[in-house]
């Protein structure tokens, strides 16, 4: 999912009273991304961020008041910043003899800079191996992008299944998010928005997405590494249309910059991506709508992105 926080620290400082650094920066620990400074004795103040995530954002750190201060980075201050402690920049005061002032603020979008998508990634049916089950597609791939829309080309496939059957990660990944609370699903209520769901992103900087989940069933949890054909959750009874079914998506954040009263900003947009998937007796295809699907793991397919050191190791097969 796609997350826009704002926070904004004023600050009226005298290098000459260093004390009044402390306590400024600790005042938005709650945020997934967290902007502190520190001054030394000098009289720096250098900018770190803590990313609580379990993936990469967008970070942009700007400045509305800015008297007496230089920065040794240019700004405002944009990067990519990844899970845990980042060094961002410092600033100082042009002339220390006199009081600086200045008031700043950040915003961050969950996703990467440029971010390099494998869209022709072939990806594992969300079943067990050697089972069979109807898809279906659903989404407007077709339609060109609309920069300034908030998603564009929208595409799910779904997966026909039993009330309670396991649902496989698709691909290699670490969990970012899991949403398995909601029980209007299962009860046989339209739940749109409310889905429960297990979300991973790809060393590509794209997201699969997993739904919909029973109630309490995740299997997996925020930072866990996930691999291809590992057990992640379980369906949800969704009696409400057609009955239970796996769906699941591939998306990217992609950072726009567009024209808005006048002024040019940075808008993210959410990309879905069209994917083939490696099916038996089929082997890489794009699903058609209402055609069915026997699942397959090939070891060629497994450990595409096992770690170099682990490529050799024998694994398994699936079949």
């Amino acid at each position: 999912m796609n997350k826009v926080f704002y926070s904004t620290t004023i600050a009226r400082l005298s290098l000459l009273l260093p004390f009044l650094f402390l306590g400024i920066s600790g005042l938005f620990s709650q945020r997934i991304v967290e902007v502190k400074y520190q001054q030394d004795s000098r009289g720096i103040a250098s900018f770190t961020a803590f990313n609580h995530a379990y993936c990469n954002y967008i970070l942009e750190v700007y400045f509305t008041t800015f008297d007496n201060v230089k920065s040794d980075q240019p700004l405002p201050y944009r990067a990519e910043i990844k899970p845990g402690l980042n060094k961002l920049f410092s600033i100082s005061a042009v002339n220390p003899n006199v009081p600086i002032k200045f008031n700043y603020a950040s915003s961050y979008n969950k996703g990467c800079i440029l971010p390099k998508v494998d869209t022709g990634f072939i990806y594992l049916l969300p079943i067990s191996a050697g089972k069979e089950a109807q898809a279906y597609v659903l989404g407007n791939a077709d339609k060109p992008a609309d920069q300034s829309a908030p998603q564009n080309n929208w595409y799910v496939i779904r997966v026909r299944m039993k009330p309670g059957d396991t649902i496989y990660a698709s691909r290699r990944g670490v969990v970012t998010e899991v949403e398995d609370n909601d029980a209007t699903n299962d009860a046989g209520l339209p739940s749109a928005g409310h889905e429960n769901y297990i979300e991973v992103v790809h060393a590509d900087c794209s997201f699969g997405h997993y739904g919909i989940l029973k109630k309490a069933s995740s299997l997996v949890k925020p930072g866990q590494l996930v691999k291809p054909g590992q057990p992640i959750g379980l369906v949800g009874g969704d009696k409400f249309g057609r009955g239970s079914e796996a769906r699941f998506s591939v998306y990217y954040n992609q950072e726009v910059n567009v024209s808005q009263n006048g002024e040019n900003i940075w808008k993210m947009v959410m990309i879905y991506v069209p994917i083939p998937f490696w099916t038996k007796n089929n082997g890489r295809t794009m699903l058609k709508n209402g055609a069915e699907y026997i699942s397959e793991y090939p070891l060629t397919i497994v450990n595409r992105e096992l770690p170099k050191g682990l490529v050799g190791k024998k694994v398994k097969s699936k079949k």
